[in-house]
């Protein structure tokens, strides 16, 4: 890692976020140099204690979701309701290159840090915001976490279920919509911050986690308007043979990824060693196998003959023939991935209290500056006395402001 070069040192930051994608955005942009200051209030941001509920521990000593999450920033805790914590809250902005944050339109407006109230004052601040449904329409000031405003709004969780008499919806996934939509946002910043160095002017950038969900989808989307006709959730038996996952003897799931059929079908005939169906004119061509009764008996007979090996004795056949393949991991696989620790995309941290995690860290890279520092998020109000002297506090007025709880500093 680089000591000196950050593609983003010397732009500074102030958050005020809640959950993950701001967060995460946060994160990111901390990684690649960028000065983070956390704002919460005195209840915190909700993710400290969120990891609950996925069995993983939240306390200080303890919180590696929150954490890797928030690695990299300061934190500080303000009372934005009283004029004091506001004032403090204008100083952090008037020196701040970009206020990043996930609050709600109507909140945000209540307490003056909307983009009209703020573009007079700060004209050079990028004032960079998402939430769930976008800025207009019916839904734009709803709450949205990713599990509903991703996931479910967008057709998902319905659609990409595999229809039949006991099936149900996909089960909501927590934090990749997230994380998808903040990934967006940082490029949004990133270019506005590039044009900022050229007109001095700064700008109003945000997104959502359902615009950014139509936007990962739109291949199915569009493909399944009225004109063209496509239709989910599709059935099981009439799923394509060459991209649907088959259970292996060892009770695993293999799948492959084939868009070349006319090329490729008779090297996967042979590795199924069913080499007669290569060049049979039922199954060749593309044409022949988007016919559902096509479909129906090729689905069938790959489901007995994967049956027949383990996963791994698949996967070896499939990358011998240098066919696009996989076993279905596990989310468990993670922290033994070979794979994953060869390219550094997961590493060890040691808590506070000296208990050991392995995370995943943003995939992002740059060869100069190398694989980023870590260092944990803050604890609630961790650096408040610290933040509240660079703004040029006084050692009195920031004893009265955490006497009145304006402002809090973590014990």
């Amino acid at each position: 890692m680089s000591e000196t070069y950050k593609p983003l040192a010397g732009i500074k930051i102030v958050e005020l976020s809640t959950m993950v994608a701001a967060s995460s955005a946060g994160r990111m942009l901390a990684d690649w140099g960028a000065e983070i200051i956390k704002v919460e209030t005195s209840s915190g941001d909700m993710f400290r204690r969120f990891p609950t509920t996925f069995f993983v521990p939240c306390t200080d000593d303890e919180n590696p979701l929150f954490d890797n999450l928030n690695a990299g920033k300061r934190g500080i805790v303000l009372d934005l309701k009283t004029p004091e914590g506001q004032e403090i809250m204008h100083k952090m902005l008037a020196g701040a290159d970009v206020f990043l944050t996930n609050t709600r339109p109507n909140a945000l407006k209540r307490l003056g840090l909307d983009y009209e109230s703020l573009k007079g004052k700060y004209p050079r601040l990028i004032h960079a915001s998402l939430n769930g449904f976008g800025e207009k329409g019916p839904r734009a000031d709803d709450p949205g976490f990713d599990t509903v405003a991703f996931w479910a709004s967008s057709g998902f969780n319905a659609d990409m279920s595999v229809e039949g008499a006991d099936s149900y919806p996909v089960y909501g996934s927590a934090g990749p919509g997230d994380i998808i939509t903040a990934m967006g946002l940082c490029y949004a910043i990133s270019s506005a911050l590039y044009k900022r160095e050229q007109t001095g002017e700064g700008d109003r950038v945000y997104t959502s986690l359902y615009g950014t969900a139509l936007w990962c989808f739109n291949i199915m989307t569009i493909s399944c308007e009225e004109r063209y006709g496509n239709v989910f959730p599709k059935r099981r038996d009439n799923s394509a043979p060459t991209g649907s996952a088959f259970r292996t003897k060892d009770n695993e799931w293999v799948t492959t990824t084939i868009l070349n059929i006319e090329k490729q079908w008779p090297i996967l005939c042979h590795v199924l060693g069913k080499d007669e169906w290569g060049n049979d004119p039922r199954f060749c061509t593309s044409k022949a196998q988007r016919d559902p009764e096509v479909r129906k008996y090729l689905m069938e007979e790959f489901a007995k003959i994967y049956a027949t090996k383990t996963a791994a004795e698949w996967c070896k056949l499939l990358k011998e023939a240098d066919i696009v393949h996989d076993r279905l991991a596990h989310f468990k696989d993670m922290e033994k991935s070979e794979q994953a620790w060869a390219n550094e995309f997961i590493h060890e941290i040691t808590c506070p209290n000296g208990n050991k995690s392995v995370v995943v860290r943003p995939s992002m890279r740059s060869e100069k500056m190398g694989i980023p520092e870590w260092k944990r998020g803050p604890m609630i109000g961790e650096h408040t006395r610290e933040v509240l002297a660079e703004l040029g506090y006084s050692e009195e007025a920031i004893q009265d402001f955490l006497s009145r709880h304006v402002a809090e500093q973590h014990d």
